[in-house]
Order: C-alpha cells, then sequence, then structure tokens
C-alpha cells in the first residue's frame, strides 16, 4: 500500500477503476438513455433493439441436436418465459450451411424473409418487419456458435424491460471490449502518469529548498513559480510559518545577546568586589566561579554577534598560533593563582585560518578554563596548534568516559549532581565551532586526561 501514497499512482490506480466502471456501464450511462430518446442510432434502433441480446442468447441456449444429429429448438423454461412476458415475440433458427429452418422455428417470422436465407449470408443485422403495427420492434439476425453448432438465430418483437438491463451489463464485458479497453486504458493512465510527474517537479524543487533551510537561513522563501495553483496555497502557508519561524528565532537571540550584555556590568563589580576581600581559599573559589559566569556570558555574546552576521558571509582570515598564544598569556596568570601551570606548544610555521577572532578567542578560552579546573594541582596543561589547523586542549585530570564523549556537548549536561558549573559551556562551543565551520571533539590524553581538539577551516595558500 505504500506505493499508492504517490500521487501518480493513486491517479492511475483511480483512473483504471473509474474508468472500468464508466466504459463496462456504457449501456446504462450512454446507450440506453440515447436509445429512450430515439437518439441512438438516428432513432432507428430504439430500446427493442438493446433487448434482442438477451433474447438471441436465450434462444442460442435452447439448441439441442437429436441422437442422429438433427438440430432442432427446445421450449426451455427460459425460453417459455421470456415468450410469456413478450407476447409478440417470435424466433427461428436455420443450420448455418444448408439454410434449413430448425425445428420449433416461428414459420410466420420465417416466411416475412420471404426466402432471403437461403440465398445469403447473414452475419448479423437488426431489421424492423415492414405492417408490424408496432413501430418501435425490432429484430435481429445473427450467425452464433452454441455447444450443438453453428446456426443463424433470428429474434423479433421482443420488448423491453428493466431486467433486460442487468442482463446487458452482465455479457457487455466481452472479449472485443475487453480488448478494445485494455490499449485505451494503458494509453491513458501513461499519459496521466507522465503528467502528474511532470507538474509536480517544481513542487520536488520546492521540497529541496526546504531541505536545505536551517536556523542560519530562515530568511529563505520558497519560490511558487510553475508550481500548480493546487499547490500554491500550501507553499504560501510554509513560507508564513518560515516567517514566523524567522521572528520568534531572532526575538530570542535578541533576548538572550540583551541578556548578556546586561549582565556583564553586574559580573564585573561581583569580580571587582571579590578582589578586595582578604585573601582566602573561599575568595578563589568565588573567583573561579565569577570567571565561569563571565566565560559564559562572553560566549553567549559571541554567538549572538555571530549568528547575526550569518554563516553565508565569507569570515576573515587569523593567524591561529598568535591567537591561540594571546589566550594562553591572559589566562595564565589566572592559572598560576589556582595553582596550575599552562605550556603552549606553537606550530611549526604560521597557520592562516578562517574564522572570528573574538569567536575562537571565546572557545579556546573555554577549553582552556575547563582544562585548568580539571588539571591536578601543580600539574601543567598544554595548548597546541597543529600545522593542519587544530587546537589541542590537553589536561591530565579524571578524563571523560567513551559514554560521554558525544553527549557531553549537550546542553546542561554534567557528569553528576555534584559537578560544578551550568553545563552550558561546551554546548555552546560546539554551537560556535558549527557556525565557523568547524568541529571541536575529545579524545584522551595518552597519560590519562581529556584532549579537546577544535578543527578550523584553513584557508587556501595564496
Amino acid at each position: 500500500m505504500r506505493a499508492l501514497q504517490s500521487l501518480s499512482s493513486r491517479l492511475v490506480v483511480y483512473w483504471v477503476f473509474f474508468s472500468m466502471l464508466a466504459f463496462f456501464t456504457i449501456p446504462a450511462t450512454v446507450l440506453l438513455p440515447l436509445a429512450s430518446l430515439g437518439i441512438d442510432d438516428v432513432g432507428y434502433v430504439r430500446l427493442e433493439g438493446h433487448t434482442v441480446k438477451r433474447a438471441r442468447t436465450l434462444l442460442a441456449h435452447a439448441l439441442r441436436r437429436t441422437p442422429d444429429g438433427a438440430a432442432y429448438i427446445e421450449m426451455t423454461d427460459d425460453l417459455r418465459n421470456y415468450k410469456a412476458r413478450n407476447p409478440g415475440f417470435r424466433y427461428a433458427a436455420f443450420d448455418a450451411t444448408s439454410g434449413a429452418v430448425l425445428e420449433g422455428s416461428s414459420r410466420e417470422l420465417v416466411d416475412d424473409f420471404n426466402g432471403a436465407l437461403s440465398r445469403l449470408e447473414i452475419l448479423g443485422a437488426t431489421f424492423h418487419i415492414p405492417g408490424d403495427p408496432n413501430v418501435d420492434s425490432r429484430g435481429s439476425v445473427r450467425m452464433v456458435r452454441t455447444p450443438a453448432g453453428r446456426f443463424g438465430t433470428i429474434v423479433y418483437g421482443a420488448q423491453f424491460h428493466w431486467d433486460d438491463l442487468l442482463f446487458w451489463l452482465y455479457y457487455y464485458p466481452t472479449t472485443a471490449n475487453i480488448i478494445a479497453y485494455i490499449p485505451l486504458c494503458a494509453t491513458l493512465s501513461l499519459v496521466a502518469f507522465v503528467v502528474v510527474r511532470k507538474n509536480l517537479k517544481p513542487l520536488r524543487a520546492s521540497a529541496a529548498t526546504i531541505a536545505e533551510i536551517d536556523l542560519d537561513s530562515l530568511d529563505r522563501r520558497v519560490s511558487t513559480a510553475g508550481l500548480p495553483s493546487e499547490i500554491v496555497p500550501f507553499v504560501d502557508a510554509v513560507n508564513a510559518a518560515l516567517a514566523r519561524v524567522n521572528e520568534g528565532v531572532a526575538r530570542q537571540r535578541r533576548f538572550i545577546a540583551n541578556s548578556a550584555h546586561e549582565l556583564r556590568t553586574p559580573v564585573a563589580i561581583l569580580r571587582t568586589r571579590l578582589e578586595k576581600l582578604d585573601e582566602a581559599l573561599i575568595k578563589q573559589e568565588l573567583k573561579r566561579d565569577a570567571q565561569r559566569i563571565q566565560t559564559i556570558l562572553e560566549q553567549l555574546l559571541v554567538l549572538a554577534q555571530v549568528e547575526e552576521r550569518g554563516t553565508a558571509a565569507p569570515m576573515p582570515e587569523l593567524d591561529l598560533g598568535e591567537t591561540a598564544l594571546a589566550v594562553t598569556a591572559d589566562y595564565t596568570p589566572i592559572a598560576l593563582s589556582n595553582g596550575r601551570r599552562i605550556s603552549f606548544e606553537p606550530p611549526p610555521h604560521p597557520v592562516v585560518a578562517k574564522g572570528y577572532k573574538w569567536a575562537v578567542e571565546s572557545v579556546v578560552t573555554n577549553l582552556l578554563e575547563n582544562a585548568v579546573r580539571a588539571e591536578p594541582a601543580g600539574g601543567m596543561v598544554v595548548i597546541r596548534v597543529t600545522a593542519d589547523g587544530v587546537v589541542e586542549v590537553e589536561d591530565h585530570g579524571e578524563g571523560v568516559e567513551e559514554a560521554h564523549r558525544q553527549t557531553i556537548f549537550e546542553p546542561f549536561w554534567r557528569k553528576s549532581d555534584a559537578t560544578p558549573g551550568t553545563g552550558l559551556g561546551l554546548a555552546i562551543a560546539k554551537e560556535l565551532m558549527e557556525k565557523l565551520h568547524g568541529r571541536i571533539w575529545i579524545e584522551e590524553t595518552p597519560r590519562g586526561g581529556a584532549t579537546f581538539k577544535l578543527a578550523f577551516a584553513t584557508a587556501e595558500p595564496g
């Protein structure tokens, strides 16, 4: 049934069903109305002309042969009942070879042909006997094949009854009619299939456009050019939905950016007041907490700026080694005050990467802060820039289990409730890297610990 989900398949199936229904009910839907109105054959056939098939069939079923081979018409129950319903009904049959009239035939009907049967091979004809007071009476002459042999049959004077229509419909799907219907049905089914596929081609192009739209391209719209008029309202509704989503996302981004910006001031005041406190263990812990809050706020601001500029615009180039070194220099005093050291390993040659400097600094700062927090007291965090544009931040702490190396980048993820932090830093870092067309992942440090890696798109050599 899955194939019927296709519009072209449905159309073909519906066409076959309803065309078959229409074709094989032509006697009831076309011929009967035309005959009753006197339109069929310019008023010549009438309803009585259409009922002769039933009479001829009853006569053919009544043809018999005696043991010595003589053919005759037997008065069957069906024939007797039919004659009772049609007082003017007469019938006759003759041998197809010799023309001899069979026993049981109406002599009067045979005589009305005035000897023509012996001179002509009549394959089929509809006739009216001149002088018959019923001007609508019709007869039929036709050669038929029966189990008793091939005979000519003559019927005349049958009257139309409504149950003749059921008989007519039952016998209408003849071999000839079916053979005539099959090529017609196949041709028109193929035409329907091709027309639907061709006219839905613009819709497939629209679907491809929609599939490319994400949060960074919500301003794109689906073109209605070339679409069937029945599909245009649907595409217009999709475009309207995209506009509403784009407006909602823009409001959320503005809210996040404004909130992060407004929070910078109280965080800065908090850090200033912490500096005035007397040296104590609680002071160092509060300073680290304030630093984490400030880092997340800075990342949110950077993310908002990148989203505002869009990823479609070309990004500037930067010296990755110099940028990482600047972050290391800025954070070294904080690390030293917490009893950790930082080692910087520059690349063998300058590495030019694509990205916004403030965005790269924000991500590296987040990883460096996490590494310093994970590094055991007295240990050394290593930050390394490779020749192929990868920044590695290596610590020697507990490390990250294999099962958590993907979920650690999910928003609000924390290893346990006892783990400090909000679980937002790495999620924001991952989103920033995606905006910069880069990626972030985690590996195990050879001597134990975790190594976070940032891969940036490097600039093409000039």
